[in-house]
């Protein structure tokens, strides 16, 4: 196996083919040995920094990459690596200072001018960044990791209208990027379009898992938003029921309150409607795993559905109206302690 590190060529077309696959450990399990081999190799020292990367050992990445880069100071991937590697790190003035140095030095390298842009994006600098990324799409206007970085550039100017169109043209050239389908979505948030948020956030995730995660936050958030509007609903719901009971005991008439527990419960069910719609069941699943207070709200919201409907449909009841003052009573103690949580209790 050790005549196999001699022929580099092969060692890097089995890296690079590990590494389009994703499988980065073995593709460290075939540059490792080969740097042993051969550890002053500039190549081996790039591509191994990529793989630590992408494995999130950044400081294994920054050493090969700052290794590489003594060898062949101006190696644009190795400059490259280096300056995600000592951003991961945290290291913002140097990854600055590398990434403009690569773009001082490859003045013709579209990837240089897109992570220089990158890097001042991310470091909260929008106005310089739209200058570096100017550059990259003049250089390469079809790149739609460099359109959707543009997108975001803009959204932290302020210019959602432009942001919106670069989403969307970065979409058309590459309409399986999660990534831009993401930030769409998390435009339509912040308009307020919150269900069409939802879509796009789910639809991220099946493009590419990865954004699992993010998925989920964003579609708890909806839910929770939801369900905390529903609470006052709830309340209303709650005291038309009691209200009826007692007017009923008075020998009173109960037509209001009975109508009004009957459209606050078919309020409800219309606020409910875009959930049930919009988030699949598993998805639902896995908010509701992570943020059990909902669960609580939700059985608070079907609970008042139940007993509206029962009342205006039948009349005032004691048994619905016993149940309708214990829901009026644990209403708000679940609203506070879902603000002091975050609706994130247990």
């Amino acid at each position: 196996m050790a005549a196999a590190f001699d022929d580099v060529d092969a060692v890097f077309q089995a890296a690079e083919t590990y590494m389009a696959a994703g499988d980065l450990w073995r593709a460290e399990s075939v540059l490792g040995p080969a740097l042993g081999a051969h550890p002053n190799h500039q190549r081996l020292l790039t591509y191994y920094a990529r793989v630590k990367l992408g494995q999130g050992d950044y400081e294994a990445a920054a050493n090969s990459a700052h290794a590489a880069l003594s060898v062949g100071p101006d190696n644009e991937y190795a400059m490259r690596v280096y300056s995600h590697a000592l951003e991961l790190q945290g290291r913002i003035p140097e990854a600055l200072t590398m990434a403009w140095r690569t773009a001082t030095a490859h003045p013709q390298s579209h990837l240089a001018h897109y992570t220089y842009a990158q890097m001042l994006s991310d470091a909260g600098r929008p106005a310089e960044a739209m200058t570096a990324i100017t550059e990259a799409l003049r250089l390469n206007p079809h790149d739609a990791d460099a359109v959707n970085l543009l997108g975001d550039i803009r959204v932290a100017l302020g210019q959602l209208d432009a942001a919106e169109a670069d989403y969307r043209h970065a979409l058309q050239l590459n309409p399986h990027d999660a990534s831009v389908v993401h930030n769409l979505a998390t435009l339509e948030f912040q308009r307020g379009h919150r269900w069409n948020a939802v879509r796009g956030f789910i639809f991220a995730e099946q493009l590419d898992p990865r954004f699992g995660d993010l998925a989920r936050r964003n579609v708890g958030v909806v839910l929770a938003g939801l369900l905390r509007r529903s609470a006052w609903v709830v309340l209303i719901v709650t005291i038309a029921v009691v209200a009826a009971v007692n007017i009923r005991d008075g020998g009173g008439v109960t037509v209001i309150p009975r109508i009004a527990a009957g459209v606050g419960a078919a309020v409800l069910v219309a606020m409910s409607i875009p959930a049930v719609r919009n988030v699949p069941g598993p998805m639902f699943t896995s908010v509701l795993r992570e943020r059990k207070i909902l669960v609580v709200r939700i059985l608070q919201l079907l609970a008042a559905v139940v007993l509206g409907v029962l009342t205006a449909a039948v009349g005032a009841l004691t048994a619905p109206g016993v149940a309708a003052g214990l829901l009026l009573l644990s209403v708000p103690v679940v609203v506070v302690v879902g603000w002091i949580t975050d609706e994130r209790l247990w």
